[in-house]
């Protein structure tokens, strides 16, 4: 079992996994991703998942939130680990051992984000990975009001840091970044979200090469790649010095 290649993403979410304290970074369709690469998935009546490796069986329940916790992490563990998984024997690739010359284009707003260009796996490389916020609507979420500003549309809801501090951890791997949102000024998701890496992540922010305003409810996957793949080549100066 231990000759399967893992990708950049199944290593990450094998990473966290095992990540003492539990990592709240590994989403469920991530884990479920790794599963189905390493073995056989089966998704019961109840929900529930009977994952095979080998000989070896075990039955995961769908967490309530994001991440698999307690008892099943523990289980989930021992089971990676005796089919031979574990970051020791799969240990999580740098930027340069994962293709880390890529572009990322990073289409935004407050409740998706679509990367496109990081995918390794046997897909379209364009094909976006699609990460939301768990409070995708913004129901929970504090209504700011701002009078007389310019940059400000009138209100903005109070930002979920977990969901950005996911999206900076999958861009890693990108060396020169584009991002794409609707909105302006404190109202952007991706002002938000360079704000954020530069807070942050001041290395990854220095690699975000361009940054436009676009209007995402009218916009194909095909045009915003082509959108993204024009500023990248309006910018061929390396990234770092970008900052």
């Amino acid at each position: 079992m231990t000759s399967i290649h893992l990708n950049g993403h199944h290593r990450k979410a094998l990473a966290g996994l095992f990540r003492h304290p539990a990592s709240h970074n590994v989403e469920w369709h991530d884990v479920v991703s790794l599963l189905n690469h390493v073995g056989t998935v089966t998704e019961r009546h109840d929900g529930a998942l009977e994952v095979a490796i080998g000989a070896d069986r075990i039955t995961l329940k769908r967490p309530h939130g994001h991440d698999v916790q307690g008892e099943e992490l523990r289980d989930l563990r021992a089971f990676l680990t005796k089919a031979g998984f574990s970051p020791e024997s799969h240990p999580p690739l740098d930027a340069a051992d994962e293709g880390g010359n890529r572009p990322c284009i990073v289409l935004i707003d407050h409740q998706h984000a679509r990367l496109f260009g990081l995918r390794d796996d046997d897909v379209d490389q364009f094909a976006p990975r699609v990460l939301s916020p768990e409070d995708a609507d913004g129901s929970r979420r504090k209504l700011e009001h701002r009078q007389g500003n310019d940059d400000h549309d009138g209100g903005h809801a109070e930002e979920e840091d977990a969901w950005y501090e996911r999206i900076a951890i999958d861009l890693e791997p990108a060396h020169r970044i584009v991002v794409l949102s609707d909105g302006k000024g404190r109202s952007s998701a991706g002002a938000y979200l360079v704000d954020y890496c530069k807070r942050r992540h001041p290395a990854l922010a220095t690699r975000i090469v361009a940054t436009e305003r676009v209007d995402i409810a009218h916009l194909s996957d095909a045009e915003i790649v082509a959108a993204g793949i024009a500023l990248l080549d309006a910018e061929p100066m390396n990234a770092q010095e970008n900052g």
